[in-house]
């Protein structure tokens, strides 16, 4: 029995020992034979494959006629794998740098740029390459050439509309599209609407094999097409956009053009500007910092940009207010005695000009400062307290979109700024203040700054008698959309139709546009030299003290309008830097726009014109030839 167990135990341990050597030669087989072979075969892989993207088309641009704007062309960057590029010898550096026409310290540059990145993921070494170069790029391992869309503009102008396309300075974390070497829109409607136009990228796998020869991976099993951007139209009018350049080119300042029915945007004109097509690619590395160094400042938008003071063109606001708060009725009328007085040493003048008794009006169109003035004191001293008063005028004010940033949807933009009772309370420290002491308010003076874009948003307010759509420069997506694109497009749809209401009651907008009306149809009134007899345009005139450390600087001229009268097509504003008198530069300037959008055409012999000054129409008629 004993010898028996001995004998069964003997046989247990042999099989056992025999299973586990043959267990352990398996595994080690396996691992060999799979696992092993597998992780030299990835990594062999990798050394010969080449992940190729295919940069999408951009979508196209259009302006709101179907003119075509901005399409795209192809050009050649060349890219580099740092792990890959061996330079083992000075000879295999010195040919690089012989061939690609770059010094041994800016190839060790790219080099380590690259490297930053990533050892073994393709990023930019060169672009802009011509063809010629890529025909012995294969000489170069490390080094591929990939093609690239580039936006191409088929206008001269808009720059500051189109915007411009450059490298991605910073990967966004939040978006994984993005490489190095990667572009996206850096301002303008490339920036705002980036990734409707973008598209998709397409990745091609290739890989070589031990003659050289480039082939597919795996059949391309894993390679995918590219699908381009998806085309747009804007809501720029381009006849008007260009017409507008042009008779801007000797001025600082802009214009801004907007359909009060709908709130889109005709305009935007910021002058001085630059050509878009001065910012494609290598071009841009030389136009830039000349731009930047210019001191009249081409790269800044003033359409979105600028804060100013709006001058006289707030006075229908400020009558508007005084009406719904019932300081005045619309037979009010105050007298001027050359300007508003407070005590002794306070005179606030009205143009050098006694004018007699006015009511609104009549106050409107000669713009008559004394009138305004004492309406803004009263409304402020109408509350229980000074803070209150000034609460009251701030809060309309802002009802009219000034002091932010109306939720468009360009891609930059400032709030201006808009003064409350807080603002003086800290301004004065505890002491009483009055509205003596902020009365410029109730003229566009003072502390009131705003930008040209909401100035036009304002005076589509006022052709509409009282309300607004948010001014915006989408008009429309022209492909075919995605479930999801569609229904984030249709909310940005429902934004820009949403009807926005002021508190100002409808009946009391007939007064000041009538006032307005009388600016270019009344004897007297402030914009008569710009009239154009065949048009019914509503507008008022703005003089803007300008100073600069406290030191008087000319005026600026400012002017808004709308036309026709009954059912506007156009609210506008155009501002002037050191223009002086509104009614001398801005406000031709704006009827003349009017002119070209409603006609679309302008009469240049003049005869609609009667009262426009013989030195301005040879400088109109010099800019549109040039």
């Amino acid at each position: 029995m004993k010898r028996n167990f001995i004998l069964a135990n003997r046989r247990f341990f042999i099989y056992f020992l025999i299973f586990s050597v043959s267990g352990i030669f398996i595994a080690k087989l396996f691992y060999i034979q799979i696992i092993q072979n597998s992780y030299y075969q990835n990594l062999a892989e990798n050394n010969a494959k080449r992940r190729i993207l295919d940069s999408p088309e951009r979508g196209l641009i259009y302006d709101r006629y179907n003119n075509l704007l901005a399409k795209n062309d192809s050009i050649i960057d060349i890219m580099i794998i740092p792990a890959k590029l061996k330079l083992h010898t000075t000879k295999d550096t010195l040919e690089v740098c012989n061939y690609f026409n770059l010094s041994k310290y800016e190839l060790i540059e790219k080099i380590q740029a690259a490297k930053t990145y990533s050892n073994t993921k393709p990023s930019l070494f060169l672009e802009e390459i011509s063809f010629s170069i890529i025909e012995n790029l294969f000489q170069f391992p490390g080094l591929y050439e990939q093609h690239r869309m580039v936006r191409k503009y088929k206008t001269n102008y808009a720059a500051n509309v189109l915007g411009y396309i450059g490298l991605v300075n910073k990967i966004p974390l939040t978006d994984s599209y993005y490489e190095s070497g990667d572009r996206i829109g850096k301002s303008g409607i490339d920036k705002s609407y980036e990734k409707i136009l973008r598209g998709k990228k397409g990745v091609q796998h290739l890989i070589q094999d031990v003659s050289g020869k480039q082939m597919k991976y795996q059949n391309g099993k894993f390679d995918t097409l590219s699908i381009p951007g998806r085309s747009i139209n804007l809501t720029i009018d381009l006849a008007l956009q260009e017409f507008g350049e042009k008779i801007m080119k000797n001025y600082n300042g802009s214009i801004v053009a907007l359909e009060p029915s709908s709130g889109e945007i005709l305009c935007l004109v910021t002058s001085p500007s630059y050509n878009p097509s001065d910012f494609i690619g290598k071009k841009r590395n030389l136009i830039y910092p000349e731009l930047q160094k210019n001191i009249n400042k081409p790269l800044f938008d003033r359409t979105i940009l600028s804060s100013y003071a709006p001058g006289s063109t707030i006075k229908m606001l400020t009558a508007l207010i005084g009406l719904e708060e019932n300081v005045i009725t619309t037979g009010t009328k105050i007298d001027c005695n050359y300007g508003w007085n407070y005590g002794k040493k306070m005179k606030v003048k009205c143009h050098g000009t006694d004018h007699p008794p006015m009511n609104i009006t009549n106050a409107l169109s000669e713009s008559c400062n004394a009138y305004f003035c004492e309406l803004f004191y009263r409304l402020v001293k109408n509350e229980p307290s000074n803070k209150i008063g000034l609460d009251t005028w701030s809060k309309y004010v802002q009802e009219f979109g000034f002091g932010n940033f109306l939720n468009n949807d360009l891609h930059a933009g400032v709030p201006g700024k808009v003064p409350d009772g807080n603002y003086y309370n800290k301004i004065y420290k505890g002491q009483n203040w009055g509205p003596s002491n902020c009365i410029s308010l109730g003229i566009g003076q003072g502390e009131l700054l705003v930008t040209p874009i909401q100035l036009a948003n304002y005076t589509a307010i006022l052709a509409n008698r009282g309300y607004f759509y948010t001014p915006h420069i989408i008009k429309n997506i022209q492909t075919p959309l995605s479930i999801k694109e569609h229904l984030e497009f249709e909310l940005i749809k429902k934004r820009f139709s949403k009807k926005n209401n002021v508190s100002i009651s409808p009946e009391y907008f007939e007064y000041v546009i009538t006032g307005m009306e009388r600016a270019l149809e009344g004897f007297k009134g402030t914009a008569k030299k710009s009239i154009i007899t065949n048009l019914k345009i509503c507008g008022k005139t703005g003089t803007v003290e300008n100073y600069k450390n406290n030191i008087k600087q000319k005026d600026h001229s400012v002017f808004i309008a709308f036309s026709p009268k009954k059912n506007p097509k156009i609210a506008i504003v155009v501002y002037i830097e050191h223009g002086g008198d509104g009614g001398d530069v801005a406000a031709p300037i704006a009827n003349l726009c009017i002119e070209k959008y409603l006609n679309k055409n302008v009469d240049l012999s003049f005869k609609n014109k009667p009262y426009f000054d013989k030195t301005f129409k040879k400088y109109i008629l010099k800019s549109l030839k040039e």
